[in-house]
């Protein structure tokens, strides 16, 4: 078909699509409702993905030890920013450090805060750490901080905000003094103030809670190039059946299983919407059909062909599809944007879908399969009036 018979046809298709504007709205709002969940649906999924992918990859280690029965909570400060406190022997650390297989290793230790006056640092997580063996925190400033001092401290993103302009926050009941601030990590980093392993003999047992001298909390290995990760971990369980692990794969397992639940729901529910608005495209141009039937019949006595037919009843069908599928997109992504921060799973995460070339490529995925739903819909009556003969056609009305 010729540039000139399809501009014509999609006038035509337009001028019609205009006359019955109350019916076409409401298919064109089902349209949208179908593709805003679909949008929706795929940039949830996306978030909680991408967060997990990228906790487990900032961490900057192969294997993560942990007590046995402290892996949940670990994940849930790595992935949720949770306070947590729990202990295992230093010696572990001592141990693993002095394996062939292992390229670094280090260690952090979770005490939690005191709430005590006007300038106590709350809602974080106090690490202690090794600065000589670091490679979990240091990658995370824009320049090389200051090497810590006695009563010095790093602060994550999150604290820095919390804190604003106060330099020396009061933490355990002692005035410490902030010399650098990590950038944003998305991860229980952004919630932490850390602090030299050494200065753990200033603070009370009693502000130290649970911990205890030789205890620590967290071990983060790295593995030489070509050692088999799995083979590592089974002896790594061999010699330490009181020891937790989680692999870069492993970490965020629960909330992954979490994710595909809510996924069979969200497909369980596209599936419907889908064969609902099948339903309403189909129940919507019967009815225009219908009404349409001398029409279709003087145009075919004429010399229209049946493909003219199709093309001009589907090209209504697309317009009032597309219509809706504009429509989807905003709301759905308005939605993932604006909405989603009262959902608990991508709250606790700090999950967020950005503006991207991938967040474009749904969108237009969601649209298309509107666009698709509403002219499959359509085209079931449509064709049955294209088949009709001129003279039947005319006979009928």
């Amino acid at each position: 078909m010729s540039q000139k018979g399809l501009d014509s046809i999609l006038r035509i298709a337009w001028k019609t699509v205009s006359r019955k504007i109350f019916r076409n709205i409401v298919l064109a709002v089902a349209v949208g409702l179908l593709v805003s969940l679909l949008v929706f649906a795929l940039l949830f999924n996306r978030a909680v993905n991408d967060d997990i992918e990228a906790a487990s990859r900032k961490l900057g280690a192969d294997l993560v030890l942990v007590p046995v029965e402290a892996v949940e909570m670990a994940e849930e400060f790595i992935l949720e920013s949770k306070k947590k406190d729990f202990y295992m022997d230093m010696e572990i650390f001592e141990s693993v450090r002095a394996m062939p297989e292992v390229k670094e290793a280090t260690f952090q230790i979770y005490l939690e805060t005191l709430e005590s006056g006007c300038c106590s640092v709350v809602e974080a997580q106090v690490v202690a750490f090794d600065p000589k063996t670091d490679f979990v925190i240091a990658p995370w400033f824009s320049e090389p901080p200051p090497p810590l001092g006695a009563s010095e401290v790093y602060i994550g993103s999150y604290v820095y905000e919390y804190l604003g302009l106060i330099k020396t926050p009061t933490l355990f009941n002692q005035k410490v003094n902030v010399v650098g601030d990590l950038n944003e990590t998305g991860t229980g980093l952004d919630h932490g103030i850390f602090m030299r392993v050494e200065d753990l003999n200033k603070i009370s047992s009693q502000a130290t809670g649970k911990y205890k001298p030789g205890d620590t909390s967290i071990i983060f290995i790295k593995l030489k190039e070509g050692v088999n990760l799995d083979l590592f971990t089974d002896k790594i369980q061999s010699n330490f059946p009181n020891v937790g692990m989680m692999t870069r794969g492993t970490i965020g397992a629960d909330v992954r299983t979490t994710l595909k639940d809510i996924t069979r729901v969200f497909s369980i529910t596209i599936v419907i919407s889908s064969a609902l608005a099948v339903l309403l495209a189909w129940s919507t141009f019967t009815a225009l059909a219908n009404e349409r039937r001398r029409e279709v019949g003087i145009l075919r006595a004429i010399g229209a062909h049946k493909s003219h037919i199709m093309k001009m009843f589907l090209s209504e069908a697309a317009i009032i599809s597309l219509l809706g599928g504009i429509l989807g997109v905003a709301i759905g992504n308005y939605l993932i944007h604006h909405l989603a921060g009262n959902f608990d799973l991508l709250s606790k995460l700090g999950a967020y879908a950005s503006f991207s070339a991938l967040n474009i490529l749904f969108s237009i995925i969601a649209m298309l399969v509107g666009i698709c739903v509403c002219l499959v819909g359509a085209a079931i009556p449509v064709v049955r009036l294209a088949r009709l003969e001129p003279l039947v056609a005319i006979k009928e009305d």
